[in-house]
């Protein structure tokens, strides 16, 4: 007999890990169909997919409220999916402005719940977690710190690790990938990446372009690349120097000396390949001015999160300017000892990533769960 679960991914990050879990549920469980909202990687994977996440990308506690009739509407149809399918399991994934709400429903309708990658509740609004004890049959979480953080606050919580371990090494070298964009052997690789939504494109992009042209005045043999995200626009020629990759985005990352990265799951990304890099992130005033009064860590990005300490630089809102950021740029292109001490602190944070087989587990214990 065949049972219905029900994924919700809103984010680029959560369609790429969620269709690797529903890959490795299928092969312990061929019986499950999945439905819900997600992308182009979870529909391949055989989900049918209710909403796109091209029309759910929204940061910022300003631009959720301008956005709320949209989301709105997408939560209503979704409930109406589930009235109809009556799924035996959900599986929610991150997302919490969405999630949190679908979960409290979705206990009403006496539909179980696994929540999959943990919202960043331990950074603020730590209150929610009464919905998640309430709500979470299951919490499955992919950062070292966050087991404990959940099972303190009486959530039966599991790490499987990060699902980036699983990644193989890219097939394109570097000497192919710089060929693809003509840039010299000797020539200085910098990737940029302003993110995965367009909002974040809108308010990144001109200072990392800015930046990339202060340095190229004094060092012309620095090439920047743009790692650009299927969901958003770039419109190119930028400026001299400056190129982008839409082929195969990571390879900007992997194959680059230095890196100015939007915090997110970028940040993470630097840390798997080693790659020193800039960490930037920018909001509209109002909802920074939000974020300043609930925030609860000393650190916005998760590798300085892991670590414990400051191990990529972090410029926020109005010190993400290309000023600083070029100079930021400069102390890791200038000095070969700064990128290794850089280098050894991203390898202590790989180190506590957890091992390969991440997805493996997070489905087994998923399969378990229901079997029981």
């Amino acid at each position: 007999m065949i049972r219905e679960i029900l994924i919700v991914a809103g984010e680029t990050s959560g369609d790429e890990h969620a269709s690797g879990l529903v890959r490795e549920i299928n092969q312990l469980d061929p019986n499950l169909s999945f439905f819900g909202i997600g992308g182009e990687r979870l529909a391949e994977e055989g989900v049918s997919v209710v909403e796109h996440i091209d029309t759910m990308a929204i940061m910022g506690f300003t631009e959720v409220v301008s956005r709320y009739s949209h989301l709105r509407r997408v939560y209503n149809r979704l409930l109406r999916e589930v009235e109809i399918r009556k799924p035996a399991r959900a599986i929610l994934v991150d997302y919490p402005g969405f999630n949190l709400k679908l979960a409290q429903a979705l206990r009403k309708l006496g539909v179980p719940i696994i929540y999959f990658i943990s919202p960043q509740l331990w950074a603020w609004r730590e209150k929610r977690v009464e919905i998640i004890r309430e709500c979470v049959d299951q919490m499955i979480c992919i950062f070292p710190f966050e087991e404990a953080w959940y099972n303190e606050r009486g959530v039966n919580a599991n790490f499987i690790g990060h699902p980036f371990m699983d990644r193989e090494p890219p097939t394109c070298s570097r000497g192919e990938f710089a060929a693809r964009h003509g840039i010299e052997k000797d020539e200085t690789i910098v990737c940029l990446m302003p993110g995965s939504r367009q909002q974040e494109v809108a308010r990144h992009m001109p200072a990392m372009v800015q930046a990339v042209g202060q340095i190229r005045e004094h060092r012309p043999n620095v090439k920047a690349i743009i790692a650009k995200s299927e969901l958003v626009t770039i419109v190119s020629p930028l400026a001299e120097g400056i190129m982008v990759e839409d082929e195969e985005p990571v390879l900007s990352l992997v194959h680059a000396d230095v890196a100015v990265v939007a915090s997110g799951t970028a940040t993470v990304e630097a840390a798997l390949y080693g790659i020193p890099s800039v960490v930037i992130y920018r909001l509209s005033p109002l909802s920074w001015m939000i974020a300043r009064k609930v925030a609860k860590t000393p650190f916005i990005a998760m590798p300085n999160l892991i670590a414990g300490r400051e191990v990529l630089p972090e410029l926020l809102q109005g010190d993400a300017t290309a000023e600083r950021i070029s100079y930021q740029m400069r102390e890791l292109l200038d000095s070969a000892e700064n990128r290794q001490a850089m280098k050894e602190g991203l390898k202590e944070v790989r180190q506590k990533m957890g091992r390969p087989g991440a997805l493996g587990r997070g489905a087994r214990l998923i399969v378990d769960r229901m079997e029981a």
